[in-house]
């Protein structure tokens, strides 16, 4: 049911967009606990590509955290603030995304199907999948120097808990924590890449500095 009622959105979405557009507030109440992935899903979209998006990184990633952490307290519609909750579903670019949005759903029934329930159903599974989503806004929240791929990880694993949630698909919740996993090593490499060669270029600027 939720998917469907997702498919459903998504249609009437992109009808809307096409014409006179529609507030994401309003999409949201007609689905109920589906609009917490519904709006997660949609949003996380352009985090996807490799490249940073700056400023907006960091207010997607604190979206994704009020997101997660309402569906993970159980809450039973999501919600986002006035400004969020008024963005106006209109023209080709939100088109664009809410067709991609459409072919990831499409693409993700040739593999995905119910299986390991338990990762998913009843308020435990529905609770993972928010602190997944919460976890993935902190994730993409973090200041990383625009590098390539610090937004598609955490993006990525909230679309595979999404899915997971709407599919029933608990095989997409493990793999959303596997992306979590490979984010935080990421990250870390990152981190130590940056100590070593900064060590290395104090090293250097101190055996060149002729003022000592």
């Amino acid at each position: 049911m939720n998917q469907e009622a997702v498919k459903a959105a998504l249609t009437d979405c992109i009808d809307h967009a096409k014409n006179e557009g529609v507030l994401l507030g309003e999409m949201l109440e007609r689905l109920g606990k589906a609009g917490f992935c519904f709006a997660a899903l949609l949003l996380a979209v352009p985090f996807v590509q490799p490249f940073s998006l700056g400023p907006l990184t960091v207010i997607g990633g604190l979206t994704f955290t009020v997101i997660g952490w309402q569906m993970g307290r159980g809450r039973i519609s999501p919600a986002l603030p006035k400004q969020a909750t008024r963005l106006n579903i209109h023209g080709v670019g939100w088109v664009r995304v809410l067709e991609f949005c459409q072919s990831i759903l499409k693409f993700c029934n040739k593999f995905t199907r119910v299986r390991k329930e338990h990762w998913v159903t009843g308020d435990r599974g529905e609770s993972l999948v928010g602190w997944l989503i919460l976890s993935g806004g902190l994730l993409l929240a973090m200041p990383m120097a625009s590098l390539p791929f610090n937004n598609s990880l955490p993006a990525l694993m909230i679309v595979f808990a999404c899915i997971g949630w709407l599919e029933r698909d608990g095989l997409m919740v493990i793999i959303s924590i596997g992306w979590g996993i490979a984010t935080l090593l990421y990250f870390a490499a990152v981190a130590v890449a940056f100590f070593f060669f900064g060590s290395q270029i104090l090293t250097w600027i101190s055996q060149w500095w002729p003022f000592k």
